[in-house]
């Protein structure tokens, strides 16, 4: 039977989500090398990418942190939540562009640090394309924008 244009879109939506379930390991970690990418992690987490940004530490545990930033997150519009383990601190979002649904993939770890406190690790990134013009760093830093108005990093 012919794929029609519903079932074209539906097996590319299941291979999008399939793929999308394999779990990042910031540590070792290597960035794709086109530009439709931002990764954001606190210093030294990541041994094989260059972090375009590097993430606060907040005086809140990292359970706390995370509960905050996917209330952010998930209030977005075409946020949807992939891969959820609250044990392990770890999420997996697919966000779809406004005019062509086209997936960015989000993936975020949220890491325990001395003293009750915690940071974040954010790799965000492109399924399609070659250039996102900067969607994902300023989807990003905007979610960290919304979530340091409601927890406040420690000052350095």
């Amino acid at each position: 039977m012919p794929l029609g244009p519903f079932s074209l879109g539906l097996a590319q939506s299941i291979v999008v989500c399939m793929a999308h379930h394999d779990r990042i390991d910031f540590v070792e970690l290597k960035k794709a090398k086109t530009p439709n990418t931002f990764l954001m992690a606190p210093d030294g987490l990541c041994k094989n990418a260059k972090v375009d940004a590097v993430s606060a530490v907040y005086v809140v545990g990292a359970k706390k942190l995370r509960q905050e930033f996917l209330r952010i997150a998930i209030a977005q519009p075409r946020v949807s939540i992939s891969l959820s383990d609250e044990v392990g601190l770890y999420d997996d979002l697919v966000v779809r562009s406004a005019l062509f649904g086209f997936p960015d993939l989000v993936s975020a770890q949220f890491l325990d640090a001395k003293g009750g406190k915690s940071s974040l690790a954010v790799y965000s990134r492109s399924v399609y394309g070659r250039s996102d013009l900067g969607v994902n760093r300023t989807r990003t830093l905007y979610w960290v924008k919304l979530l340091n108005g409601l927890i406040k990093p420690m000052q350095p």
